[in-house]
């Protein structure tokens, strides 16, 4: 009976100390890779998406709001559907459509196929920060499925733009142990 008590009694212990080992080990808990290179978005799991949405411009976006911008949709349908693939477009206050369908659809549509979709507008400029969205639907498997794209007019000004100029300057201002909260 004694030696079962001590035998517990060091089993105790003795996990005790192997978690307070292993607590101690852990870094710090930043996202995976954060606190060693730049952490740069990337697309998740897009890849498994039934459509992939594409948005660009053909030229640079204007500085005033005057100006016409042509935007560029790429469309690709990444599966087999039993659907139609359908797509719209949605603008900011102030945008105007000068040439281009708001919305359509496209019917008997392959799997690795590509639809570009055009859309002229005026309106979109640098002058203030304003999105424009394209998004496309399917129905895949029996399940309506979707994608989307967004364009802005200001991109230096998005987060994705910001956020590693607020991380230099942080790391620079409070050292780069300090900002990552590592301790020794």
């Amino acid at each position: 009976m004694r030696f079962r008590a001590i035998v517990i009694a060091a089993t105790g212990l003795l996990l005790g100390i192997t978690g307070m080992a292993l607590l101690q080990k852990t870094p710090s808990r930043n996202p995976a890779s954060t606190h060693k290179a730049k952490w740069i978005p990337q697309e998740s799991a897009k890849h498994l998406a039934a459509l992939k949405v594409e948005l660009s411009t053909e030229k640079a976006i204007p500085e005033s709001s005057d100006a016409e911008v042509t935007l560029i949709g790429k469309i690709t349908l990444q599966q087999n559907a039993q659907s139609e693939v359908t797509y719209s477009w949605t603008l900011p206050e102030g945008v105007e459509v000068l040439e281009g369908d708001l919305s359509d659809s496209f019917p008997n549509v392959t799997a690795g196929k590509t639809i570009e979709v055009k859309l002229i507008v005026s309106g979109f400029s640098k002058e203030k920060q304003s999105l424009i969205a394209l998004q496309s639907s399917v129905i895949a498997s029996g399940v309506q499925l979707g994608g989307s794209a967004v364009i802005t007019s200001r991109p230096e000004d998005t987060w994705e733009a910001v956020a590693p100029q607020m991380q230099q300057a942080a790391e620079e201002n409070l050292g780069v142990e300090a900002f990552h909260g590592r301790r020794k």
